[in-house]
């Protein structure tokens, strides 16, 4: 029977209400789960605050604490190189009781008795150089400017005194340029003394890595940037907080007396203030850390985090997990039981939607079923009756009945009386079967017996037979255990539908044959054949190969159903095989050892 397309609608809408409500359902459970897992790292950030805001404390007094290391009694120059080589800062800047800048500095001045002396060395030293005499420069450089020799204001005098003899020289392999060279790195690396300017120390560093790149100064990338900050004249820092300092990824800040202020990254910065808090004790399983001005690193596993105020201000001492399940164990266990729960509910709405579908669709083929009995039956009861209507009134019409003529018509009418009998016990017969109320009857009885049972059926209701219908029974065939009058009315109703779908030139065999153990009763025509969909299909109720109510072959398609009601009734089964437009053949197979019969 073919699917009734209005179903469809209510189908699809049953399908749109479960599925809107299984999204739904998924929804509110991912809710529940992001709820749940932020209550908890709430509950982990309340439990923490207190200790980190305690931490925070600690840590600003060492902070404060580590900024007056950057002050000192010494000379600006030499606490300039302390600064830097202990780490405490990528550079400084010193500055006086008024405020100036005491390093870097501009050049020291000499006396000018110093001066005309010191002036008057160096030209003769030019000279040699510009003489071409090495020997005589090097012994000049290291007899008349060495530094026992001159007062502390020369010193800048021998410095470019002494590159202008590497300069002269080139070559590091010459004898004397290694002892001028130690001489002068010592002179550069001299903060000591205070008396070598900034500016003249950064220019010697520069030329001296040029003419000896294998000879660094930790101080020189330091110097480089002290100036840089200066040029970008600055507004220093006026209190200990921690400012920008106007250079790419560099803050400035100023030490409690106010005569440093120390030049720091990003990365220095965060090693000094993670250096105070390496020693404070953290849970298992939670980093203590800082965070600067836009790091969004920790973002996913960030717990909590205060900011340090006025001293630090945009940095941050945070709490971070180490593993993101460290706080996802508890609500992992939430989270189950809710995915359980939405499981279990979806499976659920599936199973009633799937169950009210399948009910909704019983009660479809239910309804089409019914139509379709409706239908078929006004059709097939009209057709006889409307003819022996006809007849009847055929006859009563005429004046004068004819002998001839009136037993022509009788014969027409009981032709049609028997098809609508036929008809009836065809519908009684399944609803009976369908009803389970069909009372068989099982007794021994012999297959030819039934063979010829049927052929006397068939041609009883008035076929002219002839040799249109061809019977095959094999000798000595077994008695079975069956309902004698059932298998006639299967065997008749398969001899009825090969005459029906058989042309003018009939070629009917019927056929009782015992293969395996069981009786095989087959009917085989010349007729229309079927094709493949309809072989599969031929067994429904009410399936009809042609579903045309004007068809030319009379039928309510209920026959083959009954025939295989029958044979499944008999703990058999029936088969088709067929070609289209080559005939058909229909078998019956019964057991020959049955059930005891009621």
């Amino acid at each position: 029977m073919g699917r009734d397309v209005r179903a469809w609608p209510m189908l699809a809408l049953l399908f749109l209400v479960v599925l809107v409500a299984a999204v739904c359902v998924l929804w509110f459970m991912r809710e529940a789960m992001r709820n749940e897992r932020l209550s908890v790292r709430e509950k982990l950030s309340e439990a923490y605050r207190g200790q980190l805001e305690l931490v925070q404390t600690q840590s600003l007094e060492r902070w404060k604490r580590w900024l007056g290391m950057l002050d000192s009694n010494g000379p600006p120059a030499a606490n300039f190189e302390r600064c830097i080589r202990d780490g405490l800062a990528d550079s400084v800047l010193l500055f006086d009781a008024q405020g100036q800048i005491t390093y870097p500095q501009g050049p020291v001045t000499p006396e000018p008795v110093k001066a005309e002396k010191i002036n008057g060395k160096f030209a003769e030293l030019r000279q040699l150089v510009e003489q071409n005499k090495r020997d005589a420069a090097i012994r000049f450089a290291t007899t008349q400017f060495a530094l026992q020799d001159l007062e502390e204001q020369g010193r800048q005098a021998i410095a470019n005194a002494q590159l202008l003899v590497l300069e002269f020289l080139k070559d590091p392999n010459v004898p004397g340029f290694t002892q001028i060279s130690d001489s002068l790195r010592k002179l550069i690396g001299d903060y000591q003394s205070g008396l070598m300017p900034s500016g003249q120390r950064r220019f010697l560093m520069s030329e001296m890595a040029h003419l000896v790149p294998t000879m660094t100064f930790f101080t020189q990338e330091s110097e480089d940037l002290a100036a840089r900050y200066l040029d970008s004249h600055p507004t220093f820092p006026r209190d200990a907080a921690v400012h920008p300092s106007g250079l790419k990824d560099m803050w400035a800040v100023r030490s409690p007396s106010g005569s440093v202020v120390a030049l720091l990254s990003t990365t220095r910065l965060k090693t000094v203030l993670e250096a105070l808090i390496h020693d404070t004790p953290v849970p298992q399983g939670i980093s203590l850390g800082l965070l600067a001005p836009g790091d969004n690193s920790k973002e996913d596993t960030l717990l909590i985090s205060v900011p340090f105020k006025q001293e630090l201000p945009g940095w941050q001492l945070a709490l971070a997990i180490d593993d993101r399940k460290f706080f996802e164990t508890e609500a992992e266990r939430r989270v189950k039981f809710y995915l359980t729960v939405a499981c279990a509910v979806i499976a659920i709405m599936s199973a009633l939607a799937f169950l009210l579908a399948r009910s909704f669709g019983n009660q479809v083929a239910l309804a089409r079923l019914k139509n379709d009995l409706v239908a078929t039956v006004s059709h097939e009861l009209k057709t006889p009756l409307t003819a022996m209507r006809a007849l009847v009134d055929t006859l009563l019409d005429t004046p004068k009945l004819d002998e001839k003529v009136t037993r022509e018509y009788l014969q027409l009418i009981s032709t049609e009386n028997s098809r609508l009998s036929r008809l009836i016990e065809n519908f009684l017969t399944f609803s009976r079967l369908e009803r389970n109320k069909f009372n068989f009857h099982f007794a021994e009885v012999s297959p030819a017996q039934i063979v010829e049972g049927a052929v006397a059926a068939f041609g009883e209701r008035g076929h002219v037979l002839g040799e249109a219908l061809e019977m095959q029974v094999q000798k000595d065939l077994p008695v079975i255990q069956a309902d004698r009058d059932a298998l006639i009315t299967a065997l008749l109703n398969l001899l009825e539908n090969a005459w029906k779908y058989t042309g003018e030139q009939k070629r009917i065999q019927l056929r009782a044959v015992a293969p395996n153990g069981a009786i095989c009763f087959s009917v085989e025509d010349n007729g229309i054949g079927l094709a493949p969909q309809d072989r599969e299909r031929v067994f429904q109720r009410f399936y009809q190969t042609d579903q045309r109510l004007t068809r030319p072959v009379e039928g309510c398609g209920l026959g083959l159903s009954i025939v295989q009601s029958i044979a499944e009734a008999h703990g058999g089964s029936v088969a088709v095989t067929s070609e289209l437009n080559r005939g058909s053949t229909f078998t019956i197979r019964i057991p020959t050892h049955l059930r005891d019969g009621s």
